[in-house]
């Protein structure tokens, strides 16, 4: 088993107002997967440790990149696996040496959305889709993220349940910034089109979209985040570190809020992981607090 932490660490007790004394440490491997809202919460996670003394090697993939990566012992913390739904099968698959370190935020889910202009008597079900009224004025290319995305594999599931394919619809996958354009491009427009959504994201600080009811559940009920860690990280860390780890705890709003300042405010995912703690920080410093 590799050490991770094989040197001393040196703890200085100097306490500043609420600024927690440094500690000295070797480099973790921080994953990620790479989209904004993961991004600014694994920025989060970079900071505390960075508070602590310890330096960070950060890499950044795919969900399918990624979780490989936590399955082979190539990092030792992954931000984020969503449990026990949006990432249940690479988790099964890839989480074998692997704990549950901390729940980052809870009521994370995946789930398919419409404005909250299109009336809710014509279109409150994934079902009405295929209303003929409906399919005539609805989008019909459907826009998910990135094919290996939980959201885009539970989407396809959907697609060919309710046999939506039948009414002319069709799911499209690309990068993140595709979801985006397509639904900035139709939001504006006022026109109807449904979306494979999920929350914590940057649009639930600007748009109002309903969720449609999906008896099936295909996109699972709602999942905790969860920072993962290696076994190996876990057995030879600090106890301060890991301590501090635990108490790591945001919401879907502060995660929604970092993510906005990245995506409309033109930000980087530190720099507004880092203004987000700064506005928060008595809740910050609670995470440091000395047992």
């Amino acid at each position: 088993m590799r050490r991770l932490f094989a040197l001393p660490l040196l703890l200085v007790a100097l306490l500043s107002g609420s600024a927690l004394a440094q500690e000295v440490g070797p480099t973790v491997r921080l994953g990620q997967i790479g989209i904004s809202f993961y991004a600014v919460t694994g920025q989060v996670v970079q900071a505390v440790l960075e508070r602590l003394g310890v330096g960070v090697e950060l890499r950044t993939g795919s969900h399918s990149e990624i979780f490989p990566e936590l399955g082979a012992g190539s990092i030792d913390l992954l931000v984020a696996a969503w449990l026990p739904h949006a990432h249940a099968r690479y988790w099964r698959e890839y989480g074998t040496d692997a704990a549950e370190l901390a729940t980052l935020y809870t009521g994370a889910q995946l789930f398919w959305a419409v404005p909250d202009y299109v009336p809710v008597q014509a279109v409150a079900a994934v079902e009405d889709l295929k209303k003929p009224e409906v399919a005539a004025r609805m989008q019909r290319q459907i826009q998910a993220t990135g094919a290996d995305s939980g959201l885009s594999m539970g989407s396809r599931r959907i697609l060919d349940a309710y046999d939506l394919q039948a009414s002319g619809y069709r799911l499209l996958t690309g990068a993140h910034s595709d979801w985006q354009a397509y639904f900035e491009t139709h939001y504006e427009a006022g026109d109807w089109f449904v979306m494979p959504y999920f929350k914590p994201n940057f649009l639930n600080q600007m748009a109002r979209m309903r969720k449609l009811e999906e008896p099936l559940d295909l996109l699972g009920k709602e999942n905790r985040a969860v920072l993962v860690a290696s076994d190996d990280f876990v057995a030879s860390a600090p106890d301060r570190v890991v301590r501090v780890l635990r108490r790591i705890e945001l919401d879907l709003d502060a995660v929604a809020e970092m993510d906005y300042m990245v995506r409309i405010d033109g930000l980087t995912a530190r720099v507004a992981a880092h203004r987000w703690m700064s506005g928060n920080a008595a809740r910050v410093d609670r995470w440091f607090a000395i047992d």
